[in-house]
């Protein structure tokens, strides 16, 4: 389903709002789940040695490190103010760019590998996405991504959407987000071929959020639902629901190991 200019607008404002709020905290509350996918990432988009290197979406630079460490050089943009300054502190010495990914700043042809992390199912065009993607990445370069898989195999997002529901409607959680691009690993495969890359693969692959108490689940949630008119009773609840709910996911270790599978999929620019 394809939105009007007045919702793609809405929803890349939201966006930015969303991610200024979760900058603050976004490395170490959500990057323990999300890491996961680092090295697959890497893998499949071909990164290693001099490879030249665009990761869209970069949030905190989530990527970058281990990107550097494999000998690439990178650059990198996001949609979110906030973000990008934290990406500059982590990794002052690349090039990180304030911007949106539908009309990238970089030349035709210009990189060997494009990756995104965990942004392309917010994104309100994903098909400009990726075309802008296809369009700086030289021919034979390598594109990666990952989504989030469907919702009802997120149990860890499962877990601070229902204890968020217990207390707060549904019309006071800042929630606008663009429909969903697919449910199976073959749409993403469909949707590389539509954007102009060949030999697409898509699987899902297996994360999970390490948790001990529910501290970060709450921080990274009330700040992506900006449940911040909430009243102090209201958040403290919510609080304690999901202390309660790790608690009773936690292993002989004390650690709750939530699952929150992905879909991970690349591709090649003919």
């Amino acid at each position: 389903m394809s939105l009007s200019i007045d919702q793609l607008n809405e929803v890349t404002a939201h966006n930015e709002r969303v991610w200024n709020r979760c900058a603050p905290t976004y490395a170490e509350v959500f990057e323990p789940l999300t890491s996961g996918a680092t090295t697959p990432l890497l893998d499949l988009a071909g990164v290693g040695r001099n490879t030249i290197l665009l990761d869209i979406g970069t949030g905190p630079g989530t990527l970058i490190g281990p990107a550097l460490e494999r000998g690439a050089h990178v650059d990198a943009i996001d949609l979110a103010p906030e973000m990008v300054a934290a990406a500059r502190s982590r990794h002052p010495n690349v090039d990180i760019a304030l911007g949106d990914a539908t009309t990238l700043p970089f030349a035709d042809d210009s990189h060997d590998a494009v990756t995104l992390g965990f942004c392309l199912h917010h994104a309100a065009d994903p098909y400009a996405v990726l075309s802008q993607a296809h369009r700086v990445l030289r021919p034979g370069g390598r594109i990666a991504f990952t989504v989030w898989a469907p919702a009802d195999q997120l149990e860890a997002f499962g877990v601070a959407f229902a204890a968020v529901a217990q207390f707060v409607a549904p019309e006071e959680q800042s929630t606008t987000q663009p429909p969903a691009i697919g449910t199976e690993p073959a749409d993403y495969e469909t949707l590389l071929t539509q954007t102009g890359f060949s030999h697409p693969t898509a699987r899902t692959l297996g994360l999970s959020w390490p948790l001990t108490d529910g501290a970060a689940i709450f921080d990274g949630f009330d700040r992506f639902l900006d449940l911040t008119d909430q009243t102090p009773d209201i958040r403290a609840q919510i609080r304690r629901c999901l202390d309660d709910l790790v608690r009773d996911n936690a292993g002989p270790d004390g650690v709750a190991r939530l699952r929150n599978p992905a879909i991970i999929a690349a591709a090649t620019k003919p």
